[in-house]
């Protein structure tokens, strides 16, 4: 299936940025992943469960204690949230 999506876009790097300013999805997340993953942001205490909301690059925008709060920033900035498997 994956072949048919991608036969859809002129280049990979189309295909990369699709979605990048529209597209969001929600997953869970430890604290130590994500200080680990990106450093260049605030350090969060260690140890914590937590819900993270990505781009669809997979660049972190918000981090909360509850899913539904992800989905309210994710509305609020105009993106559609997507699945993720």
């Amino acid at each position: 299936m994956t072949k048919n999506i991608v036969k859809l876009f002129q280049s990979p790097v189309e295909f990369e940025t699709f979605g990048i300013n529209s597209l969001a999805y929600v997953r869970p997340v430890m604290s130590d992943d994500i200080n680990a993953q990106f450093p260049q942001g605030p350090e969060l205490p260690e140890g914590l469960d937590l819900w993270a909301l990505f781009g669809a690059d997979g660049q972190p925008i918000a981090v909360a204690d509850e899913k539904s709060d992800l989905l309210l920033n994710a509305e609020e900035l105009d993106l559609l949230t997507v699945g993720v498997q």
